[in-house]
């Protein structure tokens, strides 16, 4: 069976990588803690704590990256609401799924991504050898893939280890990043966590999406 939506979402990580790259330049913003994109079905919300980066994010691009940070660093201002983790979050929404979704293709996704193409798309530098991928879970619709990326990331210090959810949202597949920093690293379950919260944060704030967690990797 051909893998719906393989495109798409390689697509998706090479822009989401390369968006970051050139986008982590500490810029101050608003405070905005959601943005609507995709002509209004997708709204990308953060965690508590987690800010929209205006500088970074691209939201009217044919594919819209969206960055988020911690509201503090965002703004340049101390603030109460502070992230329960430091990191980096990404969101990567599809120009539309075209007929392929994430739910109902996971064993064809899970292949895929265990792949050298997939592994491809998953790695900063493009290079299959540089990552691994340590696990792949599937529940409510919702892909999860926690994986280790050894490859340079110029620019901005980031720890290998990143936890990405992928789903289908009103015609559109989303893929979320958590990606945590050197100098505060989480545990696998607190990575995990905040992807949830994520996921949950993006269904909840969009139009006909009800919040829906994460299944832990393995």
């Amino acid at each position: 069976m051909r893998v719906p939506g393989a495109r798409a979402m390689r697509h998706a990580a090479a822009l989401a990588v390369l968006a970051f790259l050139a986008g982590c330049d500490g810029l101050v913003g608003d405070g905005t803690h959601s943005l609507s994109v995709s002509d209004g079905k997708v709204v990308v919300a953060g965690p508590p704590g987690f800010c929209i980066d205006p500088e970074a994010s691209h939201p009217e691009a044919t594919a819209p990256f969206i960055l988020l940070g911690s509201c503090a660093a965002i703004t340049g201002q101390q603030t109460t609401d502070t992230p329960t983790s430091r990191a980096v979050l990404t969101a990567v929404i599809s120009a539309g799924a075209a007929g392929g979704t994430v739910a109902g293709s996971e064993r064809e996704l899970t292949g895929y991504f265990r792949s050298p193409e997939g592994r491809k798309a998953l790695s900063r530098s493009g290079n299959a050898q540089t990552v691994r991928v340590l696990g792949i879970s599937h529940v409510d619709g919702v892909m999860v893939i926690h994986a280790r990326d050894t490859s340079a990331f110029p620019g901005q210090a980031v720890a290998p280890d990143y936890w990405r959810a992928l789903f289908d949202l009103n015609g559109h597949i989303v893929a979320l990043s958590v990606i945590s920093v050197p100098q505060a690293p989480f545990t696998d379950t607190a990575g995990l966590h905040l992807l949830e919260q994520f996921v949950s944060a993006v269904r909840g704030a969009s139009p006909g999406a009800a919040p829906a967690a994460a299944a832990p990797t393995g």
